[in-house]
């Protein structure tokens, strides 16, 4: 989708998409480790707690990945590719802010954030192929959302169901 908006109303669009998927990006962590029981064991916490944890420097890196996703989005060049293309693009910048923002938390810092060095097919430990997919599916959410966003925000068209991106995607329209 398509938006015209003055420099102010960009701006505000980008600091609320900074927000907003910055805290989605916290959420969906904590959830994940929470169900996959990340914590079992750890001070007696059992499978069923549904405990998560995440870091706070997820939100700014969950908040750049929407931010640049959600800007492509407003370019035609993007926004009028098949969704797959969308797919394929959105997923390599969330792939490539993640392992930059390994690289940099990780290693140059030594925060150890995470660690995929156990995980099949990881590159440096930072990325890995299991989350290399899951970022190229939450690409469709991203655009999705994005629309959403900017329907609510901006009067924009609403934007069709998720499900609808996604079946878009299967049939590679």
């Amino acid at each position: 989708m398509g938006y015209s908006y003055s420099n102010d109303y960009y701006l505000k669009n980008k600091i609320i998409h900074f927000l907003v998927f910055g805290s989605l990006y916290l959420n969906v962590e904590i959830f994940s480790r929470a169900f996959s029981g990340s914590l079992i064991g750890f001070n007696g916490i059992s499978k069923w707690s549904l405990c998560g944890w995440t870091s706070l420097w997820m939100f700014p890196i969950g908040g750049l990945c929407g931010v640049i996703i959600g800007s492509l989005n407003d370019r035609p060049g993007y926004y009028n590719l098949k969704i797959w293309q969308q797919v394929v693009k959105g997923g390599s910048v969330i792939t490539a802010i993640e392992l930059l923002s390994g690289i940099f938390f990780n290693l140059y810092l030594h925060l150890n954030l995470w660690d995929y060095s156990q995980e099949k097919c990881n590159f440096i430990g930072q990325i890995c192929l299991k989350n290399f997919i899951y970022w190229y599916l939450s690409t469709v959410i991203i655009i999705w959302f994005d629309d959403v966003l900017s329907c609510y925000f901006y009067q924009d068209e609403r934007p069709s169901s998720l499900w609808s991106y996604f079946v878009r995607l299967v049939k590679l329209q």
